[in-house]
């Protein structure tokens, strides 16, 4: 393979991590959601919780939501 072809393995491989889904709960890292047995979560691409993280506040894209209830 050649070195382009290899880059462009690299960032389809990069592009389908970031998509990858991540179920977060209380929307986004580092919310405190209460004490209740139910918790509301969403689940999200990966790359948009690294987004998340860094900012400290919900982007507000996710595939789907829910309340979980354990």
């Amino acid at each position: 393979m050649s070195s382009g072809g290899k880059r462009i393995a690299f960032l389809i491989g990069i592009l389908v991590a970031f998509a990858l889904p991540k179920q977060v709960r209380c929307g986004y890292p580092g919310n405190v959601c209460g004490q209740a047995a139910c918790g509301y979560y969403e689940v999200e691409p990966w790359g948009f919780y690294l987004i998340e993280y860094v900012v400290g506040r919900n982007v507000g894209f996710a595939y789907s939501t829910g309340d979980d209830c354990r």
